[in-house]
């Protein structure tokens, strides 16, 4: 899972946007509708369905068209027969794949040719946040693009070109950049051409750092991000797993992992 912190930081999940920011804080989404150019109130003030409720969703028909990119459901995904059975009703299913092998695509309406990592350039944050730039060392085959070509050109085709007007990865690299500044995941000192002449840096890496400078540890000038620049410290009820053994099920099953490769990513 390489690039898990990245993906938070960048807002890849049901309840945040860019730059840690929550979608149920009226001030972070009218940050993020001031730097996309969109009129107040354009973004959600509740979070999205979980991969869980998307399923849910769709088996109910709620949820009528679901793109998966990255992952491979349809051997990750709890209860498989309830994934198969919501996919089977959703009325249009996209699936961005680079492995024609990949089970989902027996499911899909459509398939978008997806380039692998070595076909394309982007940047990677790991756990500590170390932030690495990998660099594309052959063309994608046949009509094959990255993620952000194709998200790029719907956006394009639903009429905004000016907003998705990118011709570079090192564009949208820089377009969230921006949203990091002042952040706790503050990059705004950093870019493509930094990282492929210094190699891999850490956040905080705010404008003006030098390569290499950034602290190993976070917090250990005990200032934290908060309004006191103290912890916040949250306690919560511990609670029994949402499954427990039984007689009639009696192990657990969990999907595996090795060192390069966890779930289906």
């Amino acid at each position: 899972q390489p690039n898990a912190m990245g993906g938070r930081e960048a807002g890849g999940l049901r309840d945040l946007l860019p730059g840690y920011r929550a979608v149920t804080v009226a001030e972070d989404r009218a940050f993020m509708e001031r730097h996309w150019g969109l009129k107040s109130g354009q973004i959600a003030a509740e979070p999205g369905l979980s991969a869980l409720e998307q399923v849910e969703a769709m088996r109910s028909g709620d949820l009528k068209f679901w793109w998966v990119v990255a992952t491979n459901p349809l051997v990750s995904m709890p209860d498989l027969n309830a994934l198969r059975e919501g996919m089977t009703r959703c009325p249009f299913v996209v699936v961005s794949e680079a492995y024609a092998t990949s089970e989902t695509l027996e499911l899909a309406n459509l398939v978008l040719p997806a380039a692998q990592w070595s076909e394309r350039t982007g940047a990677m944050t790991n756990s500590e946040r170390r932030v690495t730039l990998c660099d594309g060392f052959r063309n994608p085959p046949g009509e094959a693009k990255a993620d952000w070509e194709v998200f790029a050109e719907l956006g394009r085709r639903l009429g905004d070109a000016e907003q998705f007007a990118y011709t570079a990865s090192s564009e949208v690299f820089d377009e969230f950049v921006a949203t990091t500044r002042g952040r706790v995941c503050d990059y705004s000192g950093l870019s493509h051409v930094l990282l492929r002449q210094h190699g891999a840096q850490q956040w905080p890496y705010r404008l003006g750092s030098k390569p290499g400078a950034s602290s190993c540890t976070l917090y250990a000038d005990r200032l934290f991000p908060t309004a006191s620049g103290r912890a916040r410290f949250v306690v919560d009820e511990p609670a029994e797993l949402p499954e427990l053994l039984s007689a009639e099920f009696p192990l657990f099953l969990n999907t595996g992992r090795v060192e390069d490769q966890w779930h289906t990513i």
